[in-house]
């Protein structure tokens, strides 16, 4: 009967132990997984950062190289146009008239 209750009790602490590191397991895998996604996160946030500051730097390029064409036409537009205007311009005629007495 001793044995009984001896082997009863071994078989319950057995039982709550194999059930406390099935739950410490469960813990820690959850713990792992919760880890990992965060560090995702954190991975992906930072990435996104870096990419959304690389995008605004060569959008900013991109529009300074754009403006720089524009005005770069528009000054050979202008220099065209005044050398068209100069040879256009109507010259005056000097005479010189000698009255005859």
């Amino acid at each position: 009967m001793f044995n009984s209750t001896v082997l009863k009790t071994v078989k319950a602490s057995v039982l709550t132990a194999v059930l406390l590191g099935v739950s410490a397991t469960a813990h820690a895998e959850n713990s792992i997984v919760t880890d990992v996604a965060n560090n995702i996160e954190q991975n992906i946030s930072a990435q996104m950062q870096d990419m959304m500051a690389k995008a605004q730097t060569e959008l900013s390029l991109s529009i300074q190289a754009q403006m720089s064409e524009m005005l770069f036409d528009m000054e050979s537009e202008q220099v065209t146009n005044e050398q068209l205007a100069a040879e256009n311009k109507p010259q005056t005629l000097v005479t010189s008239a000698v009255a005859k007495d």
